[in-house]
């Protein structure tokens, strides 16, 4: 009977760490998103465009952030976990940019299947959109939005998890035999 408690209490708890996790990678990447789409919209606000499109941004937040918990399940993302941070980090920047990049071409398969194009014809638009400047750019500013990002999560790791949470809003002080080696 004890043991069915802890195992409903122990999976409860990982849902709730899951939760969580995925809250704080929604939020900010949301948040990075509208930064940059507020940009983008600024800068179509000269030409007279109005282009304020924050739901853009909070969507694609929310599906980015669920392809990132899962693919930080694969073995594949901890190859560079021992390397100096530099490493890891630039490593984990340029493969999740690359996994997004997969979901994406992904995403524009199965909408033309849905609408019926054929497979040539979504190839030519994969193309056609791939390699449009503003396109290029949009993947160069995931691929730095993932670098504070990363820094943050090997930070945690290093620390111990929690630590770099509470020198932000707890103490600023932290003690070295606490560390978790």
């Amino acid at each position: 009977m004890a043991n069915k408690k802890t195992s409903t209490k122990t999976r409860k708890s990982t849902l709730l760490d899951e939760f969580i996790s995925l809250a704080i990678v929604n939020l900010y990447l949301a948040l990075s998103f509208s930064v940059l789409i507020t940009l983008n919209s600024l800068a179509l606000l000269k030409h007279g465009i109005n282009a304020f499109n924050y739901g853009v941004a909070i969507v694609g937040a929310l599906i980015i952030g669920k392809v990132i918990v899962l693919s930080e399940k694969l073995p594949l993302v901890e190859r560079y976990g021992d390397k100096p941070l530099i490493i890891s980090v630039g490593y984990k920047s340029i493969l999740f940019t690359i996994i997004v990049l997969i979901f994406n071409v992904a995403e524009h398969f199965v909408v033309g299947l849905f609408q019926q194009e054929s497979m040539s014809k979504v190839l030519i638009e994969l193309k056609y959109h791939f390699f449009q400047f503003d396109t290029i750019y949009q993947i160069f500013c995931l691929f730095l939005v993932f670098i504070p990002f990363f820094i943050t999560r090997e930070l945690d790791e290093i620390l111990g998890k929690g630590k770099l949470f509470d020198l932000f809003f707890k103490k600023r002080t932290l003690n070295l035999n606490e560390i978790d080696a």
